[in-house]
């Protein structure tokens, strides 16, 4: 890529330039990518930070005596909680398939949207069955936004620029860790309005809000860079250019082949990198379900146990930054991945062993800044590997 900012042509003779008649000298790099990123990453943001907020009310409602009005035991809230993620897991690689062949506007949005029904659900149970199915459902429809827009970041940048935006994207997940403790603490003192609990509102508002977003996403989404509307001709030539100057060749648009699939099911390092997200998935998800709940048990208060939940969150939201930007920079993102691991596994070792409330606050604190880090961390080292939108 020459410095006035025009894209010279592939070295490779089996590769045409794309739309070689467009003339894109007069495009600058540095302004373009400013562009996109306040345009694609800020909403994709906010989007995950719903997704997350949602997921992770359960854990905040569970505070205001949820269980006891269902009648429900601990055991039976547990399995109602991991009901959520078979359809979950089982769900991801479809919806990035079909994610492909149908705008992102439209199949982001739509999930999005019946989500926030389900979630606004949640604000009416009555009994056990009830919370185990909305949770299904909930997995169901929230299956494939995580992936999706992972896959679609990784349609407008390059390799070296996807670890920032991704964690930059991530971030949200903390900020609605944080905000969640927050939100559920003022919504809490709705108990007795149209007489409902506490905890039904902190489910019938949120949810009803992202209902609100998903309508706005019909509209703010934009689709892949080849039909983004925001973009000019000469920029949206200019992206498929400097991606395939990425090894990207798939940029531009791919035609779907069931071969794709099969050869990714084949290949080891498919189930390598599976077992890398499940290393930090798991413990990512129950730290977001259980963190009121544990220092609640520290001897507090439902309403200071969220409370002291948010500055867990914010400190996450730092590190992730950080090393999303490190990792960029430097490359080395498995190196970046056995750092973050280790120190992980000291705090989690220090929650199981610690009868002191301030150490085990503070484990939290480690935990936290290696299990969020670590995910956007491994998602662009997962990525950046990868070539192909199927």
């Amino acid at each position: 890529m020459s410095h006035s900012g025009s894209v010279m042509p592939l070295t490779t003779d089996k590769v045409d330039l794309y739309e070689a008649h467009v003339d894109t000298s007069q495009v600058d790099e540095r302004r373009l990518l400013r562009k996109i990123d306040i345009r694609v990453v800020p909403w994709l943001g906010l989007l995950y930070f719903l997704n997350f907020l949602d997921r992770g009310s359960i854990g905040n409602a569970k505070l205001y005596h949820m269980e006891t009005d269902l009648g429900i035991t601990d055991k039976q809230y547990l399995i109602a909680l991991t009901a959520y993620f078979f359809p979950y897991a089982l769900l991801e690689p479809a919806s990035n398939v079909i994610l492909r062949r149908v705008r992102p506007s439209i199949w982001l949005s739509s999930m999005m949207f019946v989500w926030g029904i389900v979630m606004m659900c949640h604000g009416f149970l009555h009994n056990y069955g009830g919370l185990v199915t909305l949770r299904v459902l909930l997995g169901v429809a929230e299956a494939g936004l995580y992936p999706g827009i992972v896959f679609y970041i990784s349609c407008w940048y390059k390799r070296s620029e996807l670890g920032t935006r991704i964690a930059a994207f991530f971030t949200s997940a903390t900020i609605a860790g944080a905000f969640s403790g927050l939100l559920a603490a003022a919504i809490s003192n709705m108990n007795g309005v149209a007489g409902k609990p506490g905890w039904s509102w902190i489910f019938i508002l949120e949810g009803l809000f992202t209902v609100l977003c998903a309508v706005a996403s019909y509209w703010v989404v934009s689709n892949f860079p080849e039909k983004a509307g925001f973009l000019t001709k000469e920029e949206r030539v200019f992206v498929i250019r400097r991606l395939r100057d990425d090894m990207q060749f798939s940029a531009g648009g791919e035609a779907f082949q069931a071969r794709y699939i099969w050869q990714s099911l084949r290949d080891w390092k498919t189930y390598l990198a599976m077992g890398i997200y499940m290393g930090f998935d798991g413990p990512l998800f129950a730290f977001s379900l259980f963190t009121p709940t544990i220092i609640d048990e520290l001897g507090y208060t439902a309403t200071t146990a969220n409370l002291l939940s948010v500055p867990v969150y914010i400190w996450s939201c730092i590190v992730t930054v950080i090393v999303g930007l490190v990792g960029d920079r430097l490359g080395k993102r498995g190196y970046i991945n056995l750092i973050l691991f280790g120190t992980g596994l000291v705090g989690y070792i220090i929650l199981i062993t610690s009868r002191t409330p301030a150490l085990s606050y503070f484990a939290c604190f480690l935990a936290s800044s290696a299990i969020y880090p670590t995910a956007p961390n491994s998602v662009a080292w997962v990525a950046s590997n990868v070539e192909g939108s199927y």
